[in-house]
């Protein structure tokens, strides 16, 4: 999926900066050619810093060690790289007040109509993966891709997850280890397959007994062979259809 998607970006950007070349007048490609780049990297420590915050990514215990760690790298990497670097890069916090502000006020009012979605997905009627992938993308690359995420994988949850089958799974892992070979009846083999997915995916929670229902709703859909494509479809086009305006997925980069 990556190698699709940078391909095809990385053609597209050949050829039109390609065509833009060629059509300048020749004393204006030759002014652009002179004098040779240079290359030259400034604030090597900053890789470290980076690196830290990267691996911050996979802390899950205990608490808020995850954000302190990451915060800490970033008050780091600040206070060690010098003020020329910062001032070349024209950096200043005015972008990440201004998401903060964003992203506060959209996950205030996002939660009722999350949960308003998901009860009410099944008027929608049917609607195929390249429906998700197609209105998930478009979305998310003019507002934003979390909440284009969460609100698809609400809508999904609504329109495919089977409750009954939920509660089944929620008493099959208060047994530990969970017994799969004791599971009968009509709908056995999703329940197998929902609880196969989370010791997969979700092997700490499935251990510690902290499985939250989000948690299963999502193993649900992975683990059925012909609901996982709108898994994925969501998955995909929430982060491979770039930024279209502000809001977008611009934010995160910034």
């Amino acid at each position: 999926m990556w190698a699709t998607a940078v391909g095809i970006l990385l053609a597209m950007f050949y050829l039109i900066d390609s065509g833009n070349y060629l059509r300048a007048p020749i004393e204006v490609r030759t002014k652009l050619a002179e004098p040779p780049d240079v290359w030259r990297f400034e604030g090597w420590s900053n890789l470290t810093f980076l690196a830290v915050i990267l691996g911050a990514v996979f802390i899950n215990d205990p608490p808020f060690l995850r954000e302190a760690v990451m915060l800490a790298a970033a008050i780091g990497s600040y206070s060690t790289t010098r003020k020329s670097i910062r001032e070349a890069n024209h950096f200043n916090f005015h972008p990440v007040q201004e998401v903060a502000i964003l992203f506060a006020g959209i996950f205030a009012t996002m939660m009722p109509a999350l949960d308003w979605l998901q009860t009410n997905a099944g008027r929608l009627g049917d609607a195929s993966p390249s429906v998700f992938y197609w209105s998930c993308g478009a979305l998310s690359s003019a507002l934003d891709n979390a909440p284009t995420y969460l609100s698809f994988l609400s809508a999904s949850f609504g329109l495919f997850v089977d409750q009954d089958i939920i509660q089944q799974v929620q008493r099959v892992l208060q047994t530990h280890p969970a017994d799969l070979t004791a599971i009968t009846g009509p709908q056995a083999e999703q329940i197998r397959q929902t609880v196969l997915a989370l010791q997969k995916y979700h092997a700490a929670q499935v251990a510690g007994g902290t499985v939250s229902m989000d948690n299963i709703e999502v193993a649900f859909l992975l683990g059925n062979a012909s609901l996982n494509q709108y898994i994925l479809a969501i998955s995909i086009s929430a982060v491979f259809f770039g930024a279209n305006t502000y809001i977008g997925n611009g934010p995160n980069f910034l």
